[in-house]
């Protein structure tokens, strides 16, 4: 099969995959998603680390932490000089694992017609295709930004020990 047959299908796959996710996230847009589990993630965290998370400007992340905390998902602390930190509400901590448990699911579906030996097969082709972007520790939480972080970092994170390589690199070039 060609290289770019299996390239369609796998971006087909990548389609199936994030509809499949985002079916039944309500009114859970795919940003606010991913900023709910940051937060799950990460605990307090700025407005601007946030944004470079999950990938926009300052300005729509306000916005977006304007609605998550109309929304009761969100609460912003006191500021400190110019930075604002926000954390989750109970019910947003909530909204956050009901999100990743739907994002696992969504996959684990998809995956159930695979055997022992192809899950294999499919883990060490994702570990390196995760690998690929990597070019640096904000990168790395950009990818990971919907990731179920504590369980992939129990299992030898392939994007976590990327970002370590590459830094420890442009670490040991500097130098």
């Amino acid at each position: 099969m060609s290289y770019r047959i299996v390239a369609n299908r796998l971006a087909t796959f990548a389609t199936l995959l994030a509809d499949a996710v985002h079916a039944d996230a309500e009114d859970l847009s795919a940003s606010a998603a991913a900023a709910l589990v940051t937060l799950r993630r990460n605990g307090p965290t700025a407005i601007l680390d946030i944004a470079r998370t999950i990938g926009l400007t300052h300005s729509a992340t306000v916005r977006l932490i304007d609605r998550l905390e109309k929304d009761w998902l969100v609460r912003r602390l006191s500021r400190k000089g110019r930075e604002v930190k926000v954390e989750l509400t109970a019910r947003g901590r909530r909204r956050a694992g009901q999100f990743q448990d739907k994002r696992i699911a969504a996959a684990e579906t998809l995956m159930a017609v695979l055997d022992s030996d192809e899950i294999e097969v499919l883990a060490r082709a994702v570990d390196k295709m995760l690998e690929v972007p990597i070019d640096g520790r904000e990168t790395a939480d950009h990818v990971c930004r919907a990731c179920d972080g504590d369980g992939c970092r129990a299992e030898n994170c392939p994007v976590d020990a990327a970002a370590e390589r590459f830094e420890a690199t442009k670490g040991g070039g500097a130098g």
